[in-house]
């Protein structure tokens, strides 16, 4: 809802000047595999929890209880079987990237000032990744994959001796780390899509128009 308003009110963060056709390189083809490879199993991943979570209360009294059945079943098997290829593929994610989202002084300034960006449009002063992609980064695909990743491996292998109490503690881990996870994705799917003029080639093509590097990332220009 909020990013909904937020696109209605404001609509996406626009260029400046003109786009000047000269094209600069901005993700390899390895990159951009990777990350595709994260994102779809991360929707997979996400999409097949919340119909497993809240379904019950939303898709049964829709769909009834056969093809519910039916849907469900089919949900936790993707669960089980897409989590490996998502935590291999953010395990290759962080060591290809971290380098680029190490904190710098113009990252404050930029997180500082975000306010100013989607408000007016005012574009600030970033390296390749800006101050709250590396938040980003950081906190959830570090941080908050690393929980559901622990909490997961519980869950999908009830074999190793683990309590009925570990168990359940795993679970509520599990889902709150995956909401909070959700919750911001979605924050960066609209950056990266049609919250921001031009950001959906970077990831789609592997280029960038040379104004949009200069107006976005001006120090990584």
């Amino acid at each position: 809802a909020a990013i909904g308003a937020l696109y209605l009110v404001k609509g996406p963060v626009k260029l400046h000047d003109r786009p000047t056709g000269r094209l600069l390189p901005r993700f390899t083809t390895a990159e951009r595999v990777v990350h595709w490879t994260v994102a779809i199993s991360f929707c997979v991943l996400g999409l097949s929890g919340l119909i497993m979570l809240f379904g019950k209360h939303v898709l049964l009294p829709v769909i009834g209880y056969t093809l519910f059945a039916w849907l469900t079943a089919l949900c936790k098997n993707l669960h089980n079987f897409i989590a490996p290829m998502f935590i291999v593929s953010v395990l290759v994610m962080v060591v290809m990237w971290a380098k680029d989202n190490l904190p710098r002084s113009y990252d404050w300034r930029w997180i500082a000032n975000m306010p100013a960006f989607f408000l007016h449009g005012k574009h600030l002063p970033s390296g390749r990744f800006n101050g709250m992609e590396k938040v980003w980064f950081w906190g959830f695909v570090v941080v908050v994959s690393v929980v559901v990743t622990w909490s997961g491996l519980i869950l999908l292998f009830p074999n190793f001796d683990q309590t009925r109490a570990t168990m359940q503690d795993a679970w509520i881990w599990h889902a709150v780390a995956a909401l909070l996870y959700i919750a911001m994705a979605l924050g960066h799917i609209y950056m990266g899509t049609i919250g921001v003029e031009g950001a959906y080639r970077n990831m789609r093509e592997g280029v960038t128009d040379e104004t949009w590097a200069k107006e976005h990332h001006s120090i990584w220009y």
